[in-house]
């Protein structure tokens, strides 16, 4: 990776422009999406997930996900998806949310065909440079930077959900934030405080706890304003912009799309933004 190089300052518009025009180049090569959600390569069978896989689910917290096994052990296995509205707490919306991640039995052989857009190698930028991260592309390219930051980490996330699950990509990013911070990188988290939605404040009050003990500063904007933003900058150079949550299923199962923009004046203009959020 090339750093500390004299930065070429290019108009902001400039930068504007080649965002929209990769944005648009990426919607073109993406197959249309059918009307309805026909699940995600990976599903996770209801009859047989655990309480800490359930959680990496959209809108599924601790008390969500024991309320599905419990009521799975009092009913037996699930016949069909719409039975989940019968559990506690779990209404319509609420199932549409987690239908697409969802099977009843073993998921049979993926018959998913990948993007004729492929990425191989980890991403070496130069000044200038708009690098696209779509699906899963987004988050080995976040901690490969993260791993490499030198001296600054500035974050403003809408949701930050971590689970105990093995291979839960938000935990194992705050154990990247920490490690970063203990060896000298100063690191800052802005976070979503809902005034309506107290399931997004615990998981995101969760995470800041965890953040807090690894010395990490951890701030949270007013709950009359939503924070909707997700944003990574990285040693004031580095910008990760995009539809990226941290959360396991933006990371690893949904349809997101981000950019990598390596350009100081881009993120000068972001960090300044980030300090009126708290």
């Amino acid at each position: 990776m090339l750093r500390g190089e004299n930065i070429n300052r290019r108009p902001l518009k400039n930068i504007a422009c080649r965002l929209i025009c990769c944005l648009l180049f990426f919607a073109l090569l993406l197959p249309a999406r059918p009307g309805s959600a026909s699940g995600l390569p990976g599903r996770l069978n209801i009859n047989t997930a655990t309480v800490q896989q359930l959680q990496e689910l959209p809108y599924i917290g601790e008390s969500r996900a024991r309320a599905i096994v419990t009521y799975r052990q009092g009913h037996g296995p699930f016949q069909n998806l719409d039975e989940l509205t019968n559990v506690a707490d779990i209404g319509e919306k609420s199932l549409e949310a987690i239908r697409p991640y969802l099977t009843l039995g073993p998921e049979p052989p993926s018959q998913h065909q990948p993007s004729s857009v492929t990425f191989t190698g980890q991403i070496t930028t130069r000044p200038g440079d708009i690098q696209l991260l779509p699906d899963g592309r987004y988050y080995p390219t976040l901690v490969d930077f993260i791993k490499k930051a030198e001296h600054s980490i500035d974050m403003a996330m809408f949701l930050f959900k971590t689970t105990t699950s093995p291979g839960n990509k938000p935990a194992m990013l705050v154990k990247e934030l920490i490690a970063a911070r203990k060896r000298g990188v100063h690191v800052r988290v802005v976070l979503e405080h809902s005034g309506r939605d107290e399931s997004l404040n615990k998981e995101n009050r969760r995470v800041a706890e965890k953040l807090r003990k690894g010395n990490i500063r951890v701030f949270f904007d007013t709950p009359a304003t939503t924070t909707h933003t997700k944003v990574v900058v990285i040693d004031r150079r580095y910008t990760f912009i995009g539809s990226h949550n941290l959360s396991h299923s933006a990371m690893a199962y949904n349809h997101e799309v981000s950019l990598l923009v390596d350009s100081s004046a881009l993120a000068a203009e972001l960090i300044a933004y980030m300090d009126t959020l708290h």
